[in-house]
């Protein structure tokens, strides 16, 4: 029973419960703060009953602090990874998180999408799923959204997949990418490795730049899910932020020369569960996890073990530490403290023993954060704490009590489908 319950599974939405609300925040809906306060009171009916979420302004107690989430939705912290404890959230999780087995197998084929290949740098490109919205027999006009998937994600999701295709129903271009080190990128260079978002956040801007150079193309917006949505969310910074910010050190400052220049993905930014405390994260994972104790870790680790195998990685172990540490010496930009450095480059929360700052205060296009009270691998709390020192009303977060770790289809299918939609609407 526990098996089959923690299966992948698709959820579509039949477009007779959907409920698309008019002017997203790039198209005049005010900031993203006040949207999703006027879209959430709306799309509410399409949340199953329970506690109310929670949006950015109550997550800030009266003293500026963040206030406490757990207390809030009546959550113990240390339940969350119990089966007997969170049993829906862990449940969700799974049901969207997709086969960790996969890693290095060919994506089938999904039909109205075409193979692409898209130049970043001189010699290098990244792959993806491209569907193209029609207008007739013609190629639609259209805005395009870039989807990414979680940690060590490929295009194999069924959720990538099926968020795709809605998006395409509604006339949006969709792009699934797979970055450095993922899917067919890596196929087709095995020599790049992954940079956990170092060299990504370039590549990222460099697909919005070539999408909006072609001719169908309108504007971009980007989703990401789990370390996707903190890829999102780094873009999201990068786009607006200078050479000099104290988040870009000075041995990875020469690659980002001429940032905050170009607008990029200007329909906004979706990041769904991101781990914003990703050091601990990392530490947390330093020690093996049993799947009894703590499945959503133990899952993770598994993910880390078989990539450490695969890339051929002395000592293959769950550490997500030490697959990190690999990876980012096998990278072109390695030199002595790259990995400290690149560390406090992915970092959004305070890094041990260094002064917070904040990231976010540079993001110039809407973005969103949505996450879950029950999320058994982020902690919501996280959220709040990053939203007590983010002004930036262009920056907004929602805590549903439910959905687990990027398992909001599973959690309230319509409600999921109708807030993407919603949020890059342009009527």
């Amino acid at each position: 029973m526990i098996l089959k319950s923690f299966s992948e599974r698709s959820f579509p939405c039949p477009a007779s419960e959907l409920r698309v609300l008019h002017s997203g925040p790039a198209s005049g809906g005010g900031t993203t703060r006040d949207w999703i306060a006027r879209s959430h009171r709306e799309l509410t009916p399409l949340l199953p009953p329970g506690r109310p979420a929670i949006l950015t302004e109550q997550m800030v107690g009266p003293d500026g602090s963040a206030i406490e989430v757990f207390a809030r939705f009546g959550i113990k912290p240390e339940r969350l990874p119990k089966l007997r404890g969170n049993w829906d959230g862990l449940a969700h999780t799974a049901q969207v998180s997709g086969d960790n087995r996969n890693q290095d197998a060919a994506t089938p084929p999904w039909p109205g999408f075409d193979d692409v290949r898209i130049p970043v740098v001189e010699g290098m490109e990244v792959c993806g799923r491209l569907g193209l919205a029609r207008d007739g027999a013609d190629i639609a006009k259209a805005d395009c959204l870039v989807i990414l998937p979680g940690l060590l994600g490929d295009n194999n999701v069924v959720r990538t997949h099926d968020l795709g295709k809605a998006l395409m129903a509604r006339g949006y271009h969709v792009l699934a990418l797979e970055l450095r080190g993922h899917g067919d990128t890596y196929r087709a260079r095995p020599d790049v490795s992954y940079t956990f978002g170092v060299y990504e956040t370039l590549d990222l801007l460099a697909v919005s730049r070539w999408l909006e150079a072609q001719t169908y193309v309108r504007e971009t917006g980007l989703i990401g899910f789990c370390w996707g949505g903190n890829h999102a969310l780094l873009t999201s910074w990068i786009d607006g932020t200078t050479v000099d910010h104290s988040g870009i050190h000075k041995g990875i400052a020469p690659h980002y020369r001429g940032i905050g220049q170009a607008r990029h993905y200007t329909r906004g930014v979706l990041a769904f569960s991101p781990v914003l405390r990703f050091e601990k994260l990392m530490e947390d994972l330093k020690r093996p996890w049993s799947r009894f104790e703590h499945p959503a870790y133990a899952g993770l680790q598994g993910s880390v073990k078989l990539r450490m195998r695969q890339r051929n990685y002395p000592d293959p172990s769950g550490s997500l530490a030490r697959l990190i540490e690999q990876e980012l010496r096998h990278s072109a930009m390695n030199y002595p403290s790259f990995v400290e450095d690149a560390v406090r480059f992915v970092c959004f929360m305070d890094p041990p023993g260094t002064p917070g700052f904040d990231k976010l205060a540079s993001a110039r296009t809407p973005t969103l954060i949505i996450h879950a009270a029950n999320d058994p691998l982020a902690h919501a709390q996280e959220v709040a704490d990053l939203m007590a020192w983010t002004k930036n009303p262009a920056v907004a977060a929602l805590i549903l009590p439910g959905g687990g770790h990027i398992g909001f289809p599973a959690y309230a299918t319509a409600y999921y489908f109708s807030l993407i939609l919603s949020f890059f609407s342009r009527e």
